[in-house]
């Protein structure tokens, strides 16, 4: 459908309408008696790491230490993000199967939570690229921080290690999809903006899509 082009995709807000952490907190939360406080907190970490005001992996690891993330959590996230998918995402499920094979999904989010969902749209676990989580006994106890992901500037590693061929779209809404354009590991940055508008982030794009069919209206221009 669109040779010769890679399409990138950001997960959380892009793929499903919110941010996973902040729905992990609220259900980990749930009857935590500093519950209004502490999601305010992760909301206000995880709008500075999108906005580049603080770099991931702080970011990711100031969030982990306030919640206790167990394995009955993750099977809940999992449910509760598969009803959460982009509204115009879910409208294109077809088309998005048709041209799955030249889709990744490259995120600073979780590996485990993001591959049952995407795969019901035919983007195979080998080309998402994410964090993965660290298990002692049942408790989720940090991410693997050799995976570049991890890593500060990490998608943009993550993609270049794998040394794709071809004109290498990237779309997202935070500053760390920007990045991987303004550093040359992407040909196109394209913010995506159906369900958040950072206004510190849009005005440094390239390109803007309020919906999957808007995107591809400008991936068969570019």
């Amino acid at each position: 459908m669109f040779e010769n082009k890679i399409i990138i995709f950001d997960f959380d807000s892009t793929f499903i309408k919110v941010e996973t952490i902040d729905e992990l907190a609220k259900i980990i939360l749930k009857n935590d008696k500093d519950k209004t406080d502490k999601l305010k907190l992760i909301e206000k970490i995880t709008n500075l790491a999108m906005n580049g005001e603080i770099n991931f992996s702080t970011a990711l690891k100031k969030r982990l230490e306030i919640l206790s993330i167990k394995r009955d959590d993750i099977k809940k996230i999992i449910n509760v993000l598969s009803t959460l998918i982009s509204d115009s995402i879910k409208r294109n499920k077809n088309f998005i199967k048709s041209f799955s094979n030249q889709i990744w999904i490259v995120s600073g989010g979780f590996k485990e939570i993001i591959v049952p969902i995407v795969s019901d749209y035919g983007i195979e676990e080998e080309r998402i690229l994410a964090n993965e989580f660290v298990y002692h006994n049942n408790k989720v106890i940090g991410c693997e921080e050799s995976k570049l992901l991890f890593q500060n500037k990490g998608k943009i590693k993550a993609i270049e290690r794998q040394n794709l061929e071809g004109i290498k779209i990237i779309i997202g809404d935070g500053y760390t999809d920007y990045e991987v354009f303004q550093n040359g590991a992407a040909h196109h940055f394209v913010y995506y903006c159906e369900n958040i508008n950072r206004s510190e982030i849009s005005h440094l794009a390239e390109y803007k899509a309020n919906s999957f069919e808007e995107l591809i209206d400008i991936i068969k221009f570019l």
